[in-house]
């Protein structure tokens, strides 16, 4: 037969086990705190990724109400991104 001693320490050993195990899911499981961290991190590294792509947003945007108003914007763009020149215009490159 059991005695009250014996069944004190199996109830301690199973308080332990189970706030052993408990702590482990605590850090180490799927919803941790190491991963909760981790996560953490990427995303600030998706906040400043969305942050430049915003940015480049409203570069953009600011491109296009120029160009929307300035026939000499859409000029300078075309012959800066497309290459246009007039025909009495000679082109030099110049190797860097």
């Amino acid at each position: 037969m059991i005695n009250n001693t014996s069944k004190g320490v199996f109830f301690g050993l199973a308080l332990l086990v189970a706030n052993a195990w408990a702590q482990y899911e605590l850090w180490f499981g799927g919803q941790g705190l190491v991963l909760w961290r981790q996560t953490e991190k990427e995303l600030g590294v998706v906040r400043l990724e969305v942050a430049e792509i915003e940015n480049r947003i409203h570069e953009m945007k600011e491109e296009i109400r120029l160009l929307d108003k300035d026939p000499v914007a859409v000029e300078a763009v075309a012959r800066r991104d497309l290459g246009f020149v007039y025909p009495d215009e000679i082109i030099f490159i110049v190797p860097h």
